[in-house]
């Protein structure tokens, strides 16, 4: 190569670099972000809550404290669901500094104060703010403000969920070579988000869902929990529509938030245990089956399905991964406590597989997410409720191009 030619490659190679540095610093800066802001919304979740549990008036009376909040906040901006989040990380240049701003502030709210939903939306909310400044400081035109908005959405969600390739296959739920960045930034965010909250928080913070003690069990009867997770899955996909229709035909959309918070309030001090994500309390759940305790178990997944959309519905802003997982695995430890022939750990595992495959709406980032962070997977129950979701997804719920039709609302 004569000397002439050698800036022009130099100059390929650093344009081919740019893509793949921009992913592994944006996205383990997401990481990092993105604990922070975790950490900051579960201190602010125990101030308001306490050590000691919350009786029914304090949880009824408490929730709509932050019920009231959420109205105030909805008076400055409008705010944005977490698909809307990540719909705009596709467009950076569009989005409203003040919308986001509120919506990073609604979120935190909504899980401070006990809203049946998880973290998600607050963490893409200050990710997408965070963004914002580094495109101003180095990104030349849209297309490398996008890289760094994509990238810092891929690694938030990356570090919160455990599992990279389940981040990167979020938005369309494809892992396709044009989806390699976001799994890269996912990867960087990860690895950045769980060392630190190892070294410096003891571990908290770390997505892990634990199974009840396996043992030997009739394979047939994992029909049983199987069934039962496609339904509330089922469930939840049909509800939450219904819910938002009848929530957008109130005369002002504070109204919506106000009775649907009344109605959460009334709720949660019947059964507590709906509050919250739900991944925390699934011991309490594996407990409960050990107890045999299943028609508890039963009305705790129904409650904890009609929680989440009364949240979601009510513009209380978060995601629905989270406790979808709970659902499943309520109804899963139900079924091996009414039924002692199953194995307690593949009926739960069947049973979250098939919740969470129906009613994410993400098959293949379903099965990458469950496949990482389960404790103790079991293989076979994991991939039989993937694929029932998917039959249900393509009998009940068809759309043009194989998309589910309340995939694009």
């Amino acid at each position: 190569m004569t000397p002439a030619g050698r800036p022009a490659r130099t100059a390929r190679l650093l344009a081919n670099a740019k893509p793949l540095a921009t992913a592994i610093l944006m996205g383990g800066f997401a990481g990092l972000i993105a604990l922070l802001t975790f950490q900051g919304m579960l201190a602010l979740q125990r101030l308001v809550w306490g050590a000691e549990a919350a009786g029914p008036l304090r949880i009824f009376l408490t929730i709509l404290c932050g019920g009231a909040l959420l109205i105030a906040l909805a008076r400055i901006a409008p705010t944005e669901s977490m698909d809307e989040l990540l719909r705009d990380a596709e467009r950076p240049w569009l989005r409203s500094r003040r919308t986001i701003t509120v919506t990073a502030l609604s979120a935190i709210v909504a899980v401070a104060f006990g809203g049946a939903i998880g973290p998600e939306a607050g963490l893409l909310a200050v990710i997408a703010q965070c963004s914002a400044i580094v495109s101003r400081l180095i990104a030349r035109d849209e297309a490398a403000a996008r890289a760094i908005a994509e990238a810092g959405a891929a690694g938030a969600l990356g570090g919160l969920y455990a599992s990279p390739p389940a981040a990167a296959a979020l938005d369309g739920d494809r892992l396709t070579p044009s989806r390699f960045a976001s799994l890269v930034a996912a990867g960087s965010g990860f690895f950045v988000f769980l060392f630190v909250a190892r070294t410096v928080f003891g571990g908290e913070g770390v997505t892990a869902v634990p199974l009840p003690e396996a043992s030997q069990g009739v394979t047939w009867l994992l029909v049983v929990p199987a069934c039962a997770g496609l339904l509330l899955g089922a469930a939840f996909r049909l509800l939450l529509p219904a819910a938002r229709r009848v929530a957008a035909a109130a005369p002002r959309p504070w109204v919506a938030t106000a009775v649907g918070t009344v109605l959460f309030a009334g709720l949660a001090a019947a059964v507590p245990l709906v509050r919250f994500s739900g991944h925390h309390d699934l011991g309490t759940v594996n407990a409960l089956a050990a107890d045999g305790a299943w028609l508890p178990l039963a009305l705790l997944a129904a409650a904890k399905l009609v929680a989440l959309v009364l949240c979601l519905a009510a513009g209380w802003r978060g995601g629905e991964i989270f406790p979808l997982i709970f659902i499943g695995a309520a109804v899963g430890a139900a079924s091996a406590a009414l039924w002692p022939e199953l194995d307690p750990a593949a009926a739960v595992m069947i049973a979250m597989a098939a919740t969470v495959t129906v009613g994410w709406r993400r098959p293949l980032a379903a099965f990458l997410l469950l496949v990482l962070v389960v404790d103790g997977a079991v293989a076979l129950p994991l991939l039989a409720g993937v694929g029932a979701g998917l039959l249900v997804n393509r009998v009940c719920f068809p759309a043009p191009g194989g998309e589910p039709a309340d995939a694009r609302a």
